[in-house]
């Protein structure tokens, strides 16, 4: 297999765009123009807009230096056509700002991994409160930017201008207006636009140029006909000086035209002229790279001269820029170089592809991935293309943070191409499953798999360690589309799994640590929780052997989820926090892998507390970056579930309606069935609880059609929205229909039980307790009560409790039952803080019981028993002067001097229902 070079290559060809162009000494100092960018300087953004030639790049280097010489900070990028994809924009923005000593923090990590851990937003975000921080004015150089512009990019800079902070500028040279809403930004007046007209040469300037021994009438009328365009003038400088000694070049040069009707044929007939036969050979085939060293240009013409051409090319000067500081790569004057493509092209026509594959080999034996397969598509070798994407790992990129790369890469061959290149349309629809785009990678997917409806437990037969890499790519691909698309997950497929390890004993380890991660997530679906961390746990050992840090992260994620849903909150939160923070070192504080830590970390916390360390508004930009980045189905209804509680204890049915419109959305984009009935369970719960019988009865009947009594014991993939539905219809039938709720409620428990989800089993047993106390059956009640605190206790599962208010009577019974009967103390303990919770929680403000402390409020719960001081010191583990005082406090509190009146007082709050 041929080298794929070393990282530090593909740096280097990054690092040569934030390299200015090194201009020769002759260059003349536009302090006309100087001035003028000096009075704009404050604006958002400077435009300058010309054609080619017209000293943009040259303009934008002088002021460069001129801010930097006064103590500025200024970065530079050189824009390409790979540019035009926006993350690949925002990594040369990120480099270009940390080249500038600008602080980026940990968008540098991000840029590294191509920004595929992090959405663009969050990007812009951190880069702009960066910048606002940074405490100078900072500039921003975007040179080129037409060969990149395009509509997504022109749309996200329109929109990034406008959010730019005080302080922060942006100059740009471009060859035609970009669509950013250029007009809106000059009316503002954050915009200003210096154009052709402005760069071009006054006659003094013209003249200035040309003060290389013409005569006076020479140089007049040449400047007069030249009209102050910069390239023709610097021409006709080089011709002057080329010709000294020689006759008068005074007829050549009034050959030159003013607008380049005769340019190339000035530059063929004065230029080239003269030079020898192989400098004019070496001119022509390496005017097809956009930049070159001389191993590069060595290695495109089977010599070992360049330098020594080179050398003979140095009048050149502006025709031939050194890149960097070390002129080591360099790049040809853009009108120089169409010139010498069309000679090319014209002279030797059928040796331009074979340059180009000659160029494409160059760049692969550095190591230049992108480089390489740019120059096999300008050769139309689609073959090479795609096997250079597959040696340097095709679909696999992705799980080296390679999205952004694939992309592209992808982007140099045509659609129709990739028809002909399986492995490439398996990469592809790798790259559509990342982005989200289910139904699409399962379109691209299934126009080269060898059995599209066959379970992949069927396919293929015999000896797995045999395949060859298209079969093991055609296999991982199609296991990872079936997970994410979630719908297709069943009992049989978990089958597979076992399967892969007895034909598979020796698999490489990211096809190890991929299934393993893809039988966690299938066996989450169908309800084998333990068996999902054994996957995860054996995931972790796989992808640590291939050192795929991402891979590790989503190990520790689906191993986190197993224990959350197993209730066990100490080893999920274990999990957890170790994902986020393997996230937030390797790809930065603001990364899709922290989002999802956090997503899951919510859940696990809203179970344990019924609170979060977060604030809401934090758990929903995480929740939105989950989407926007990389999220499955077990992910977008652990993030739904906890906002949509948080919610629905708060009775806000604002937010209710927000996240249910969310999980409407994301049900449509991903085609989620198992999503979309999760949804419908909250959207049954908002009802009830806003009493809208109208819109609830018609959408409990559908979900009671839709979830059949026990469909979990034929079907174990419906447990997870089973579980919600039976919450959702059992509450709504509690005061409607008790015998049908308690059948819901029994369901879910059963489910609960037998899949050992103890969260939703101690859910289900609170919501029997609270049908049976509404039924006047306080015994059961009770019984499911104690039930739900066994089960609840030891990992502090709190939350279900919370949900049930009605219940405290029983809670508070228990809980001193507990106490005073010797019962067991933890199980004690954690009642007396879910009390004191509700007592904090109950009563509104303003009701004469929200006055009272936790404490008070349980001594008038025993005063209104009608127990005296003695027996209420007894019951409540305090003296009788400890009772008194409360006494004195509470009567004070409700404006009384008596029991009596105090029990009136609250009688109106519902405190006698609490007792």
């Amino acid at each position: 297999m041929p080298s794929t070079g070393t990282a530090s290559d593909a740096q280097r060809m990054l690092q040569l765009k934030l390299e200015v162009p090194r201009m020769p000494s002759s260059v003349v100092h536009r302090a006309r123009l100087m001035t003028a960018l000096g009075s704009v300087a404050a604006s958002r953004l400077v435009l300058l807009t010309a054609p080619a030639g017209f000293g943009k790049t040259t303009l934008l280097s002088q002021w460069r230096d001129h801010l930097r010489d006064a103590g500025g900070r200024v970065g530079w990028l050189t824009l390409d056509e790979g540019d035009a994809d926006v993350r690949r924009f925002m990594i040369g923005v990120i480099r270009a700002l940390e080249s500038a000593d600008v602080d980026v923090g940990d968008l540098v990590a991000q840029a590294d991994r191509g920004l595929t851990e992090i959405t663009i937003d969050s990007a812009v975000r951190e880069l702009n409160a960066r910048l606002a921080g940074s405490g100078a004015p900072v500039t921003l150089i975007l040179d080129d930017y037409h060969r990149a512009s395009a509509q997504p990019l022109d749309g996200f800079l329109g929109q990034w201008i406008a959010l730019l902070p005080e302080g922060t500028r942006l100059l740009m040279s471009t060859r035609r207006r970009p669509e950013i809403g250029l007009h809106r930004l000059l009316g503002s007046g954050a915009a200003v636009e210096i154009t052709s007209d402005m760069l071009r040469f006054t006659p003094s300037e013209s003249r200035q140029v040309l003060d290389v021994g013409l005569a006076e009438a020479d140089r007049d009328a040449l400047a007069e006909r030249t009209e102050g365009w910069p390239v023709a003038l610097q021409l006709a400088r080089l011709i002057t000086l080329q010709g000294q000694g020689q006759a008068s070049g005074a007829p050549a040069l009034g050959r030159l035209a003013t607008r380049g009707g005769h340019l190339w044929s000035f530059l063929s007939d004065q230029v080239l002229r003269g030079l020898t036969e192989e400098a004019v050979d070496f001119l022509l085939e390496t005017s097809i790279l956009e930049r070159f060293s001389v191993e590069i240009t060595d290695a495109l013409r089977g010599r070992d001269d360049s330098w020594r051409i080179m050398e003979q090319l140095e009048p050149l000067q502006s025709l031939l820029t050194p890149l960097d500081a070390d002129a080591i790569w360099y790049r040809y004057h853009h009108l120089f170089a169409d010139y010498l493509q069309a000679q090319l092209r014209q002279r030797r026509p059928t040796a331009v592809p074979a340059l180009h594959l000659r160029a494409s080999e160059a760049f692969e034996r550095r190591g230049l991935l992108d480089e390489a397969v740019r120059h096999a598509s300008l050769a139309g070798d689609f073959a090479r293309c795609a096997e250079l994407v597959e040696q340097a790992g095709g679909w696999r990129l992705v799980l080296f943070g390679g999205m952004g790369q694939l992309n592209q890469l992808l982007g140099f061959i045509p659609p129709a191409e990739r028809l002909s290149h399986p492995r490439l349309l398996l990469a592809e629809a790798y790259v559509k499953l990342k982005m989200g785009l289910l139904r699409e990678a399962r379109s691209t997917f299934d126009l080269v798999a060898l059995d599209p409806g066959a379970p992949a437990g069927d396919w293929p037969a015999g000896d797995w360690s045999l395949l060859n890499d298209y079969e093991r790519d055609t296999l991982n691909i199609n296991v990872l589309i079936r997970t994410y698309e979630d719908n297709t997950v069943d009992v049989p497929f978990l089958s597979f799994f076992e399967t892969m390890r007895q034909r598979m004993p020796d698999a490489d380890g990211l096809t190890r640590g991929v299934l393993d991660c893809a039988g966690a997530v299938a066996s989450l679906c169908a309800g084998q929780l333990a068996r999902a961390e054994d996957f995860a746990r054996q995931a972790m050992g796989a992808m640590r052997s291939v050192n795929s840090v991402l891979g590790l992260n989503y190990c520790f994620l689906h191993a986190g989820l197993s224990c959350a849903y197993r209730g066990e909150l100490r080893s999920a939160t274990a999990y957890l926090q170790r994902a986020k923070a393997m996230a937030v070192e390797n790809f930065g504080a603001d990364s899709g892998l922290k989002a999802l830590a956090e997503t899951l970390l919510a859940l696990v916390e809203l179970w344990g507390d019924g609170r979060l360390t977060m604030t809401a508004q934090e758990l929903d930009e995480a929740f939105r970056h989950v989407c926007d980045y990389d999220g499955w189905f077990e992910i977008y209804a652990a993030g739904l579930d906890s906002r949509f509680r948080l919610a629905w204890q708060a009775q806000d049915s604002a937010a209710m309606d927000r996240v249910i419109a969310d999980g409407d959305a994301l049900t449509r984009a991903r085609g989620l069935e198992r999503l979309a009935s999760i949804v419908q369970a909250q959207r049954l719960l908002r009802h009830g609880a806003a009493g809208e019988t109208a819109q609830a009865q018609p959408l409990a009947e559908h979900l009671a059609a839709r979830f059949p009594l026990g469909i979990w014991r034929d079907n174990p993939v419906h447990w997870r929205a089973g579980v919600d539905v039976a919450f959702a219809l059992g509450t709504w039938l509690a005061i409607r229909d008790p015998a049908q709720a308690r059948e819901r409620a029994g369901d879910m428990l059963a489910c609960a039980r037998a899949i050992g989800a103890r969260p939703y089993e101690v859910r289900a047993h609170l919501l029997l307790a609270r049908i049976a106390a509404l039924g006047r059956r306080p015994d059961d009640a009770m019984g499911h009560l104690r039930e739900a605190v066994e089960r609840a206790a030891g990992e502090g599962i709190a939350l279900p409790f919370f949900e049930q208010p009605e219940l405290a009577p029983l809670i508070r019974r228990l809980k001193r039952a507990l106490w005073d009967g010797g019962g067991n103390p933890v199980e004690a303990s954690f009642l007396s803080s879910i009390d004191e919770r509700m007592a904090e929680t109950g009563p509104a403000d303003g009701s004469p019981i929200a006055v009272l402390s936790t404490r008070e409020q349980e001594v008038v719960a025993e005063l209104s028993r009608g127990l005296t001081n003695k027996e209420i010191a007894r019951a409540l583990d305090m003296t009788e002067h400890t009772v008194k005082f409360h006494l004195k406090n509470i009567f004070a509190k409700l404006g009384v001097d008596r029991r009596a009146h105090a029990l009136s007082a609250l009688r109106d709050t519902g405190w006698s229902s609490r007792a």
